[in-house]
């Protein structure tokens, strides 16, 4: 789940603590419930294939279903049996030491017998993971459950790795699935850990993405079942099996957001609606007065956005499932499964125009001169939602307040430069950026030249912490000066195809960025410390 009121789904615990941060259980009552009975849909998953092996503590959302033995052996019997799969146990581990295993799906004998995946078929490369939050496991089961009927229907999977090259990650985060919470061990959460970089985890995971360098990345949580809105003195709770989204940051190339809005959206909502499942597209809920906001999936890089700032196309998959236990199991993982099946084969079926358009909006992102996003907000409108009714079970068109990002309004732009360039003394913010995927460089002779400089002019700290960070927004004026800097200092130059997480960590008033999570701290009044070198016509 991407919402960032994920404080709320913790107030039935007065803090946060080591191994013990469950979601609350409630189930659905029966008018809510008749809304969601099973559907037509064989599973050939671990929890479905063998129930009695499913933990008890399930029913009541304390515990997982599959335990790590059990995903660990449903991998590599499946791998064991298809020459076209192969079970991969890297040597980096969860923060606790578990494995987190993944699978590569491929016709090409090279990519499968590569240690070190590689990108070198030409093929459409699509990264698949769930299991992020370790109380979502439908995300899991329904990645699971495709990997299952390739398995059994492996003239259909034939077909797709004609097309596409696969990895599949299903189980992100191995210590919060062994605890069935959302975070880490640590209790950070992973998908909000994609700026500070504090998990090894996160790093190394990163790294095995960066290398596979795919054309697709289909993320796949699950959202707050029970989470009621109130409208007009009625309570209104969340309807959609599946809510799927494009990723939306703006400083994607329009080519790709526009694919992925025009092409895999419809279709993934289609299969799903075929199926009987009700769906929309992800939004992120808050309850102003009487007034219902639901906010577009948002422009935010704070969660795993390798692929899609790689210039990719990226979705988000989000079943309703959090704090309902086993309820709705079957339905769950059909939603998730359904979603990720349709990624899978409309990037199949349209092999080459996806492989042309990723490829060809990544030369031109490199080579191009667009305006960075800096900020952005959405686009509020008056709308209606469909809700169930908590008193009825009826589906209910609910007015709202709609903050649309597809695509959003952009509040703060600024010009592309050549390159940035910080002393090496920010050795930190180069790790994170290199983690990233992005080159940069060490000077190998002195700089002297003109760059222009950040004045901060006001710095406001957070009155809460963030992720253990109490964020810090600024605001600033741009400057022309002559600097100089010694051998060593790094450069980051912006015709690269990983340019945008340059943009989104190093502009100092970006919401995600390096500033804003205080890994390179100002003051109001401070001149920051990463400056731009401009294009030579400028």
């Amino acid at each position: 789940m991407h919402s960032l009121v994920f404080s709320t789904l913790l107030s039935g615990a007065a803090a946060l603590s080591y191994a013990g941060n469950k979601v609350p259980f409630e189930a659905d009552p029966p008018q809510i419930a008749a809304n969601f009975p099973d559907v037509d849909q064989e599973l050939y998953s671990p929890a479905f294939i063998n129930p009695e092996g499913v933990a008890p503590g399930f029913a009541n959302g304390t515990s997982a279903p599959n335990s790590q033995q059990t995903l660990e052996q449903f991998l590599w019997t499946l791998a064991s049996r298809n020459e076209w799969m192969t079970y991969h146990n890297p040597v980096f581990t969860s923060e606790e030491g578990r494995s987190i295993p993944y699978v590569v799906l491929s016709a090409s004998k090279s990519l499968l017998q590569t240690s070190a995946v590689g990108n070198a078929t030409n093929k459409v490369r699509v990264w698949l993971q769930g299991g992020v939050h370790g109380n979502e496991p439908a995300g899991e089961e329904g990645l699971l459950a495709l990997l299952g009927k390739m398995d059994a229907e492996p003239e259909w999977a034939l077909g797709l790795l004609e097309k596409l090259d696969i990895i599949v990650l299903p189980r992100y985060n191995p210590d919060g699935s062994a605890y069935f919470q959302r975070l880490l061990a640590t209790s950070f959460d992973p998908n909000r850990d994609h700026t500070k970089m504090a998990s090894q985890q996160t790093m190394e995971v990163k790294q095995l993405n960066l290398k596979f360098n795919a054309h697709v990345h289909l993320d796949c949580h699950e959202y707050g079942a029970r989470r009621g809105l109130t409208y007009e003195n009625k309570t209104y709770i969340p309807v959609q099996d599946n809510q799927f989204s494009a990723f939306k940051n703006p400083n994607v190339h329009a080519d790709i957001r526009s694919m992925a809005e025009s092409l895999f959206v419809p279709e993934v909502a289609s299969a799903l609606r075929k199926k009987n499942l009700t769906t929309n597209g992800y939004v992120v809920a808050s309850q102003e007065n009487d007034t219902i906001k639901l906010q577009d999936f948002v422009t935010d890089t704070r969660g795993e956005v390798t692929v899609f700032l790689g210039q990719g196309l990226a979705f988000l998959s989000e079943t309703r499932g959090i704090g309902i236990g086993d309820r709705n199991f079957q339905r769950r993982t059909t939603a998730g499964l359904t979603a990720a099946e349709m990624v899978l084969q409309v990037a199949a079926d349209n092999a080459a125009l996806v492989y042309e358009t990723v490829e060809e909006a990544r030369k031109d992102f490199i080579e191009n001169d667009h305006e960075i996003i800096v900020r952005d907000q959405p686009r509020w409108m008056e709308t209606t939602w469909p809700y169930l009714d908590a008193e009825t079970g009826n589906i209910t068109e609910v007015p709202v307040l709609f903050g649309n990002n597809t695509p959003p309004a952009s509040n703060l732009t600024r010009a592309r430069p050549e390159a940035y360039i910080f002393s090496r003394a920010w050795a930190n913010a180069a790790l994170r950026l290199r983690a990233a995927g992005v080159v940069v460089d060490e000077l190998a002779v002195d700089f002297e030249g003109e760059v222009e400089a950040y004045n901060i002019t006001s710095a406001t700290l957070a009155e809460t912490k963030y992720e253990g960070i109490a964020l810090t927004t600024v605001n600033t004026e741009l400057s022309k000066k002559t600097m100089k800097f010694p051998a060593g200092a790094y450069w980051v130059g912006t015709k690269q195809q990983h340019a945008a997480q340059a943009f989104v960590r190093l502009e100092p008033e970006n919401p995600d960025g390096f500033v804003t999570f205080n890994i390179l701290p100002v003051n109001a009044g401070d001149e920051y410390q990463v400056y731009r070198i401009l294009p030579k016509s400028q």
